[in-house]
C-alpha cells in the first residue's frame, strides 16, 4: 500500500516544498533521480560554468608570443629608423650596445618615469630631440621588450624574409629540398598540391609533372627574382587549403621553389639574358 505525505525534499537551499511518497517504510522521491544525486549535479554544473567564466576573463595572449617586427612597424617607425639616421628621435640600430638593457627595460615601458628621476642619459636625449615625449609601453611585459631588444640586436630590421633573398644564393641542398616540394615527394606546410599537379618542366633534360597548366621551365627567365618573389606568395588558381591558409607557401618553401625555377631555366636556356624593356634601351 503507497502512502503519500507531505514531506518537505532537502536540497541545497533547503526545504524544495515538492510532495514525496512512502512506500513501506522508504520515502521515494518524485524525481527520476535521488535528491541528493539532484543536487550533486547542480553542483557540478555550477563549479564548471564560474570555471569557464573565470577562464574567459583570463588574459588570452601566450605568454612571449610578442612580434618584435610587428611591435617595431606599428609603434617605433613613426619616430625611428633602424640605420637610416635621425628621425624624431635617434636612430635605433646599436641601441643595444649604447645602452644596457635594465635601462632600456625601464625607458621604453616609462621613459617619463626614467626622465623624472633625473636620469643624466635619458634627461639629455630628452633635451636633445627637442623635448619630444615618447609613450609608455607599459603593456608590454619585460620579457617583451626582451624580446624586441633580442631582434634589434640582430638587426632584425634589416633581415629580409627568406623568400626575398636572391635565388642565386641558394644551395644545392636548397634545389633538391625544392625539387621534393615541386614534385610533391615532400608536403607543402599549407597541405596544398604540389606544383607538379598541374605543371611540368625540363630539369636538364627531364620532363616531369602534368599538363593542366602551362610549362614552367623558362619562368625564372620571365619574372627574375623580385617578380617571381611576388607571384609565389599567392596561389595560382583559387582553390582549397591554400586560400584558408595564411601562405600559399613558407617564405622558406617559396626562396626553394625560385631556386629550383632558376635552376631548370638555366640549364635549359644557359646563354639567357635578361629582356631588355625599352625604357631600359634608353627609350622613352
Amino acid at each position: 500500500m503507497i502512502k503519500t505525505a507531505q514531506i518537505s525534499a532537502v536540497t541545497l537551499d533547503g526545504a524544495s516544498g515538492k510532495t514525496e511518497f512512502v512506500v513501506g517504510d522508504t520515502q521515494q522521491g518524485t524525481a527520476s533521480l535521488p535528491t541528493s544525486i539532484l543536487g550533486n549535479r547542480w553542483r557540478q554544473t555550477t563549479l564548471a560554468l564560474c570555471t569557464a567564466l573565470v577562464i574567459a576573463l583570463l588574459p588570452s595572449r601566450p605568454a612571449h608570443a610578442v612580434d618584435a617586427k610587428k611591435v617595431f612597424n606599428q609603434r617605433c617607425t613613426a619616430c625611428h629608423t633602424y640605420g637610416k639616421g635621425v628621425k624624431v628621435g635617434p636612430d635605433l640600430k646599436g641601441v643595444t650596445l649604447r645602452r644596457s638593457r635594465p635601462w632600456l627595460l625601464s625607458f621604453i615601458r616609462s621613459s617619463q618615469r626614467v626622465i623624472a628621476s633625473g636620469d643624466k642619459t635619458a634627461n639629455e636625449l630628452f633635451r636633445t630631440y627637442k623635448r619630444q615625449r615618447m609613450p609608455d609601453w607599459s603593456d608590454l611585459s619585460p620579457q617583451d621588450v626582451a624580446t624586441i631588444l633580442d631582434w634589434f640586436a640582430a638587426d632584425g630590421p634589416e633581415q629580409k624574409p627568406a623568400d626575398e633573398r636572391d635565388a642565386e644564393l641558394a644551395s644545392a641542398a636548397d634545389v633538391a629540398r625544392a625539387r621534393a616540394l615541386f614534385d610533391g615527394h615532400t608536403p607543402l606546410a599549407s597541405g596544398g598540391l604540389a606544383c607538379a599537379s598541374c605543371h611540368a618542366v625540363s630539369d636538364h633534360g627531364r620532363r616531369t609533372g602534368g599538363t593542366i597548366g602551362p610549362d614552367l621551365t623558362n619562368t625564372y627567365l620571365k619574372y627574375r627574382d623580385r617578380a617571381l618573389t611576388l607571384v609565389l606568395r599567392h596561389p595560382c588558381t583559387p582553390r582549397q587549403p591554400e586560400l584558408s591558409s595564411g601562405r600559399y607557401l613558407e617564405p622558406e618553401e617559396a626562396f626553394a621553389i625560385k631556386a629550383y625555377m632558376r635552376d631548370v631555366a638555366l640549364a635549359a636556356s644557359p646563354f639567357a639574358t635578361y629582356p631588355l624593356t625599352d625604357s631600359k634601351r634608353g627609350r622613352p
